[in-house]
């Protein structure tokens, strides 16, 4: 059988169809396939206008549970299940990402004369901080999430005399119009401003009755 012009056309373009189906060539599963990698950067906007003087702060590294260690995006999706999200990671070490944001924050606050995160310099007081929860809700009975839940000690340094002066534990969930990676860390960044504001009130508040 011959095949006019007008034929041969459509037996090239259906076997081109068919060749890229089969090896796997649509533009969808190579764009899954690639790596995509987040931050989480909050800004706290001006700097203050005044500083205390001589109230030198020393933030420990951040630690994070276990399950939000290793660096990828994480749902969850059951009462007790979680998953990881292939090919989405944090672009540095959570814990590293997220001490520099505390630092930056408290920098630009003025409760403290310095804000430092090396022991290799004295420091009044010390805060430690642990994020507890970390992750984007996809659970079918609950609406979109993402969550951040994360604990604040501060206390004096003195091996000799430790005190606590200040602890609480923050829980947020910002509601997100889908669980997608994209999605769950800006609502996350949002998260984080408004814990961290929280935090930085509370610390006013303390140092206004209490001058350690």
């Amino acid at each position: 059988m011959k095949l006019t012009i007008r034929n041969r056309l459509i037996w090239i373009l259906a076997s081109v169809s068919l060749l890229t189906g089969c090896l796997g060539l649509g533009s969808k599963d190579k764009d899954d396939d690639e790596p995509h990698y987040y931050v989480i950067d909050v800004d706290r906007g001006a700097i203050a206008s005044q500083f205390e003087k001589d109230r030198v702060v020393r933030i420990n590294p951040v630690r994070l549970t276990s399950h939000f260690r290793d660096g990828n995006i994480v749902f969850r999706i059951g009462e007790n299940e979680y998953q990881q999200q292939n090919n989405h990671h944090f672009f540095s070490k959570p814990e590293e990402m997220l001490t520099d944001q505390v630092r930056r924050w408290l920098q630009k606050s003025g409760l403290f004369s310095q804000v430092i995160v090396s022991d290799d310099h004295a420091a009044d007081l010390v805060l430690d901080v642990a994020v507890t929860k970390l992750y984007g809700d996809k659970r079918e009975q609950f609406s979109p999430q993402a969550v951040l839940e994360m604990q604040f000690f501060l206390m004096t340094d003195d091996e000799s005399n430790k005190q606590a002066l200040y602890q609480t534990g923050l829980r947020i969930a910002i509601d997100i119009e889908e669980t997608t990676p994209p999605n769950v860390v800006k609502g996350w960044k949002e998260g984080l401003e408004q814990l961290l504001a929280t935090v930085e009130d509370d610390l006013s508040g303390y140092f206004s009755k209490h001058n350690p």
